[in-house]
């Protein structure tokens, strides 16, 4: 990739750069410290993802697999977590940890990456990684999504390096990169996909470039191709798991949730943050010269900036098309695949701008990214405590627990300290969720009966249910088991819903005489 051009050095250069005050680089460095000490703190449970990933991690490689068959993901990032519980424990800090360090890892090779813009853009996209709002919320959460951000940044720059000097170590880290990718998430696949396309366009044309470009598609190939391996869970995935927790996701739809994911959330802080972070990328893709007063839009020149834009928009177009066609879900956490390359167009939109604007709007991202962080980082992600307490204060050890759906089982019993029988419907005892054939299981059970079996099992122990509302697939059904016990035992409501996003309700339903 090219280094900037001779039109859009004017800003991006040194000799531009002007002496920063001490104080405001303290003030920049005390914030940096927050922004990676933000990576490491949330005072909130493990929801019902992160109790799961753990669940899964900690079991040995053959039942990890299985697990992962029925749940829907490959298997690096479990296998990493559960090298890490080993070595560390499984305390919420000690598991959210390991993201926190995948999130702090980005930041120096964004800053490598960010070199390829000039001295003042790799400024700007070492604080753009430092403060980024999606960087510190899934630094903070025990799923896979900052180590993919990690590897989408080493792999990137893997693939620069190659494309450079195409020695048989650059292209194995790039095959090495590629493969670990594929393994920690399925949505990478579309990336791998759009890196492979552009890599081909540029072998097929005959020039000096062209063999090199042959070599690095070869490799992002091989790396992609190791996924046979497990090729046979990912069939019974494809065709048994899906994703029933959601419907099927349109274009648009994975356009605003990307804005929402790289402002950090979908309330209007993060969604304003978000839109100007695209504003700004997309000023980054198309300024093409820059003067003290004002930036000039055109047909992108820089082909480095041009390849950012290019690999994002491709990969999120087979992405969004892939997911319309199998009726696929669409995530925030998905755009993890794209994040490096939409933070290295935001430093160059940001570092093209002038001097005035380019400081308002480091500054904008420094604390729009510090406020965001630290309200995610702080905001409950689950009721399971209030009730696991509740149960763990009041509950007998014979008495049973019913967790309906299933999926509000996994965080509330990793917060239970007390034994107790716990049964999950549609299936299971809570510690895991079956994905396989999810929708028809539930169809084909009948609540009522379902209660009525349970009500002759606990006898004159007591019933705990916690279950949670508005889970798609199960429209009234937990409500149903509800009203069939609540006509045979007396009942009491102990826990409301709350604000948390898994939010929960518990209640007792009295043993019968």
């Amino acid at each position: 990739m090219a280094h900037p051009s001779s039109k859009t050095r004017g800003l991006l250069d040194d000799t531009n750069d002007r002496q920063v005050p001490a104080i405001v680089l303290l003030a920049i460095g005390l914030a940096a410290a927050g922004g990676l000490a933000l990576r490491f703190w949330s005072p909130s449970p493990l929801w019902l993802d992160e109790a799961l990933s753990v669940n899964i991690a900690q079991l040995p490689f053959t039942d990890m697999v299985e697990a992962l068959r029925r749940d829907g993901h490959p298997a690096f990032y479990y296998l990493l977590l559960g090298c890490w519980i080993d070595l560390f424990g499984d305390s919420d800090f000690a598991v959210r940890s390991l993201s926190g360090v995948f999130s702090a890892a980005t930041v120096p090779v964004i800053w490598t990456l960010g070199a390829r813009l000039g001295r003042r853009g790799q400024h700007v996209a070492l604080i753009l990684a430092v403060f980024s709002p999606f960087l510190l919320r899934f630094g903070t959460e025990a799923r896979m999504y900052a180590l993919v951000v990690l590897l989408v940044s080493l792999g990137w720059l893997a693939v620069l390096r190659a494309v450079d000097n195409p020695s048989g170590l650059r292209l194995l880290a790039v095959a090495l990169a590629t493969a670990a990718l594929a393994h920690t998430h399925y949505w990478s696949l579309w990336l791998i996909a759009a890196v492979t396309l552009i890599l081909l366009r540029s072998a097929v044309r005959r020039d000096e470039s062209s063999a090199t470009a042959r070599r690095v598609a070869a490799a992002v190939l091989i790396g992609g191709s190791t996924l046979v391996v497990w090729l046979g869970v990912l069939y019974d995935q494809a065709t048994s798991t899906g994703t029933p927790w959601a419907g099927r996701a349109r274009p648009a739809e994975v356009a605003i949730e990307v804005i929402q994911a790289i402002g950090g959330s979908h309330r209007f802080e993060g969604e304003t943050l978000g839109v100007i972070f695209l504003v700004t990328a997309l000023i980054g893709t198309f300024a093409v010269a820059a003067s003290r007063g004002r930036i000039e839009l055109g047909r992108p020149t820089d082909s480095f900036a041009l390849g950012a834009a290019v690999t994002t928009a491709l990969a999120l177009v087979i992405g969004a098309v892939a997911a319309l066609l199998t009726a696929g879900a669409y995530e925030p956490r998905y755009a993890a695949v794209v994040v490096p390359f939409i933070l290295i167009l935001v430093a160059r939109g940001i570092a093209m701008a002038p001097v005035r604007i380019a400081a308002t709007l480091t500054t904008v991202v420094i604390l729009g990214g510090l406020a965001v962080g630290a309200d995610e980082a702080r905001r409950d992600r689950t009721q399971a405590r209030d009730v696991a307490a509740m149960i763990d204060a009041a509950a007998h050890p014979d008495d049973m627990v019913i967790f309906c759906p299933d999926q509000v089982g996994p965080s509330t019993l990793r917060e239970l300290k007390g034994d107790i029988t716990s049964v999950a419907y549609p299936s299971g005892r809570g510690r895991f969720v079956d994905w396989t054939n999810y929708t028809e299981r539930i169809d084909s059970l009948d609540p009522a009966a379902f209660a009525e079996q349970l009500d002759q099992q606990a006898g004159a122990n007591a019933i705990w249910m916690v279950w949670g509302q508005n889970y798609r697939g199960l429209e009234g059904r937990c409500e149903a088991i509800i009203d069939t016990l609540a006509t045979r035992r007396d009942t009491t409501a102990v826990v409301s819903p709350s604000t948390a996003f898994e939010a929960m309700a518990l209640r007792r339903f009295e043993g019968r005489p």
